[in-house]
Parts: structure tokens; C-alpha cells; sequence
């Protein structure tokens, strides 16, 4: 008698729980069998990440589709839907997960999805395809798999940096907005009729304030290796 094989275990990140049925479903039929684990926010960025042997990602970008500036994301223009579709597949790289991704969005431009995703080795399909026909999602998940074979220990190590690189610079544009706000705050309190106390207070903020600032552009050196 021979030992049946460990099944197929698939991280499931979705943006809402009907999502979440709906590719449980479809992936209960693409891979039969499988476990599916579910990726939450929270668990993508805290504590210690299951082990699993592929993910699978849905993004919703409705709320930002149709604009946003452009920003160098994997060596040129992306727009910011495409980073937001990307950001929790960029996460999961830069935590060192390693396995095939697919990552499904609703974004307007495939072929854009797709040459970004491209960098952190995930295979992207939009939601359109996969609404219409499991099929589409069965193809990423194939493709993605085919790929992971042939992935060096060199393209994992790369990946992982360039995620980690990304994910500094992302981190340094969610700190800085704030942290401008706290120091303008900060500075027009400095311009008021102050006691001692007081004063000496508000200018500990501005100080701590450009602390931080040299701290956090220091991620651009991060980013840019």
C-alpha cells in the first residue's frame, strides 16, 4: 500500500467574504482536495507566516481604477492601481514566501497587471477572465506551478530583495504624509504665544519630527539596492 500524498496546501488572501466563497469553490475544483488556509490582513504582516505550497490573491482596486500618478515599479511607470493590486503578493515575498502566486484584480490594463507582477515572480489575471470561466484561474495556478519549477535559489533570493526594496519604499510614502502633517502642526504651534513648558515641548516634536524624516529617507538606499 502506498502513502497517499499531502494535499495541495493554498493561502487564500480575499477582499470580502463573497470572494472568499467564490475562489474556495473554484479552487475546491482546480485543485480537489486542497487546503485552503485563509490570509488575512493582519496574519500577511504579523507573526509567523504558514507554511503553504502556493497563494492566491484578490485584490479589489474598483475604488482607485481609472487613475492615479505613476510611480518606477520593477524598472518602469506603474500606475497606483497596479501597485495596490501587487501589495500583498510584494508582502509575501518580502517575508521570504517563496511558492507560486497568482494574484487576480480588477484592474483596466492586463497587460500591464501582468508585466509588474511579472518582477516578483506571481502570475496576474484579471477578475473579468476568471468570473467568466474557472478555466482562467486554472491556467494562472498551472503556469504559476510550471514556473516555480524552474525558479534558482539566486531568483528566489532576488525576488525576496527586490520585494523587500519596494515594500521599504512603500513604507516610506505611507510615513511621510503624516509625519509632514505632524510637522506643520508642529511648527505653527511653535509661531504661538508659548509658556516655558510649552515651548519647550512643541520644539521636542519638531525635532523627533526630522529625526524620523533622516530615518525614513534612509529607506531610499534600501529600496533603490
Amino acid at each position: 500500500m502506498t502513502a497517499s500524498a499531502e494535499p495541495v496546501v493554498v493561502l487564500l488572501f480575499a477582499d470580502s467574504e463573497d470572494r472568499g466563497s467564490l475562489l474556495r469553490g473554484q479552487l475546491s475544483m482546480i485543485l480537489p482536495g486542497a487546503s485552503i488556509r485563509p490570509l488575512t490582513s493582519a496574519n500577511l504582516t504579523e507573526g509567523t507566516l504558514e507554511t503553504a505550497d502556493a497563494a492566491l490573491i484578490d485584490v479589489n482596486c474598483g475604488a482607485c481604477v481609472g487613475g492615479g500618478d505613476s510611480e518606477p515599479v520593477g524598472g518602469g511607470p506603474v500606475t497606483v492601481v497596479m501597485k495596490n493590486a501587487l501589495q500583498p503578493a510584494m508582502i509575501l515575498r518580502a517575508r521570504g514566501f517563496t511558492g507560486p502566486i497568482v494574484v487576480v484584480a480588477n484592474v483596466p490594463d492586463e497587460n500591464a497587471l501582468c508585466a509588474a507582477a511579472e518582477t516578483l515572480g506571481v502570475v496576474a489575471v484579471v477578475r473579468e477572465r476568471c468570473e467568466e470561466s474557472p478555466a482562467a484561474l486554472a491556467r494562472a495556478l498551472s503556469s504559476a506551478f510550471e514556473a516555480d519549477a524552474r525558479v534558482t535559489p539566486t531568483l528566489v533570493r532576488a525576488r525576496r530583495v527586490f520585494a523587500a526594496g519596494q515594500t521599504a519604499l512603500s513604507l516610506q510614502h505611507a510615513i511621510n504624509n503624516p509625519l509632514a502633517a505632524l510637522m506643520a502642526e508642529a511648527q505653527l504651534l511653535q509661531m504661538e504665544e508659548l509658556n516655558g513648558e510649552q515651548r519647550g515641548s512643541v520644539d521636542r516634536m519638531v525635532e523627533l519630527c526630522r529625526r524620523i524624516s533622516v530615518l525614513v529617507r534612509q529607506l531610499d538606499a534600501i529600496g533603490d539596492g
